[in-house]
């Protein structure tokens, strides 16, 4: 007898399947439904049979995608079933479901990608969380799923994939990179192929630099041994000293010296920084002002003016750095800053995070508690969401 999780497996594969097939000569009271006079020509039946009709076909896409999950070494001819004519694509939110059975099968048979369970790389689960949870970040969504899993599918890349997160406080920065640990590592920030590192907490006297290095080299060389894909988050990176830039420069090189040649086969830098965020906001309101929607702003519109400005700022040492001069970040990626709409977003977000009700004259009340500037046109929200929990909090009490 089945037991344990495989009992459970079986009984959810029984609700998954289309059915069980029919004895010989059944009898199917509902064929002939268009018939004048049937019993079962009834309008909400038909559509109760299309419905039906559309669960089974659902039901045998879910199998055959998991099926491929987890053994893919027998899904060929699936593939197939998969991939016909369906005349729709596999919903997202079934998709996020389909991923979370395979999660659990995964927790007790070994099917992990490139035999290491410690990588998950959930690119369907990203996708929703972009899609989902932030909001106000088109560029973002677009850019970040595109390249971080291209990177990733590639089987031998010349050199780590590097991304520079530029905006205001309060845009999401954080928050996107917390959702590609999460989606990427199973165990997200604790994960052995994951360092995360705070200028100003990591590295917070200029006259230990030289020990910072030695530190910062051998933390990445480690963590490099230790994983495959690994991930490393430089916060406040504008604030990070020049000489620890410098140090990076090797492992971000299309062809590294052999001394510095990682040895991890996908490595991703990323930098996150307030750096030259008034730019993006002044293009921003530039187009908004001469009559552009939000959405119809593009990476041609902001990529070259921050670029550019990032390199001619002088109180710091990230725009000076080799980094920046010999093009070894790959993208430039701009957060627009929060209007009052996706504030009220974001706080309906955090009443449904911690399980409380809220009604909408709430969320407005929320978000007329923060600053929007410029004076004038009171567009953009000065912290963008953050502290959003904390004034839900405040208002609560």
């Amino acid at each position: 007898m089945l037991r344990g999780p495989w009992c459970q497996l079986w009984l959810f594969l029984l609700l998954l399947l289309p059915g069980a097939p029919e004895p010989p000569g059944a009898s199917r009271p509902w064929e002939g439904t268009d018939q004048p006079g049937s019993a079962w020509a009834w309008p909400g039946f038909q559509r109760l049979q299309e419905q039906l009709r559309a669960a089974g076909a659902l039901s045998k896409r879910y199998w055959t995608l998991f099926s491929c999950q987890v053994w893919p070494d027998d899904c060929d001819e699936d593939e197939e079933a998969a991939t016909g004519p369906l005349g729709w694509r596999l919903p997202l939110l079934g998709q996020r479901y389909l991923d979370l059975l395979t999660t659990w099968y995964c927790s007790f048979k070994d099917c992990c990608p490139r035999g290491d369970c410690r990588i998950s790389n959930n690119f369907t689960g990203l996708e929703w969380d972009l899609n989902v949870r932030l909001h106000g970040q088109h560029l973002v969504q677009q850019l970040v799923l595109r390249t971080v899993r291209g990177y990733l599918e590639t089987p031998q890349p010349e050199k780590a994939l590097a991304l520079s997160f530029h905006g205001w406080s309060g845009t999401g920065k954080n928050f996107v990179a917390r959702m590609l640990v999460e989606n990427l590592y199973r165990d997200g920030l604790m994960s052995d192929c994951v360092r995360m590192f705070i200028a100003t907490f990591h590295f917070p006297h200029p006259k230990y630099v030289d020990l910072y290095k030695e530190q910062l080299m051998s933390q990445i060389r480690e963590t490099q041994q230790l994983c495959h894909q690994t991930l490393f988050i430089f916060d406040e990176a504008e604030k990070l000293h020049p000489g620890l830039l410098e140090v990076l420069g090797p492992h971000l090189e299309r062809r590294a010296p052999e001394g510095h040649r990682a040895e991890s086969p996908w490595t991703v830098f990323l930098f996150l920084s307030n750096l030259r965020g008034d730019i993006i906001n002044e293009v921003v309101l530039k187009l908004i002002k001469a009559g552009w929607s939000r959405e119809e702003i593009t990476m041609e519109h902001l990529e070259p003016h921050l670029q550019a400005e990032i390199v001619e700022t002088i109180d710091n040492g990230f725009g000076h750095s080799r980094l920046v001069k010999e093009n070894l970040i790959d993208y430039f990626i701009p957060f627009l800053p929060l209007e009052y709409r996706h504030v009220r977003l974001c706080a309906r977000d955090a009443f449904l995070s911690q399980e409380l009700l809220y009604k909408e004259e709430t969320l407005d009340e929320i978000a007329q508690m923060m600053v929007y500037v410029p004076k004038e046109e009171q567009l953009f929200s000065s912290q963008g969401c953050k502290s959003i929990s904390q004034r839900i909090n405040y208002f609560l009490s």
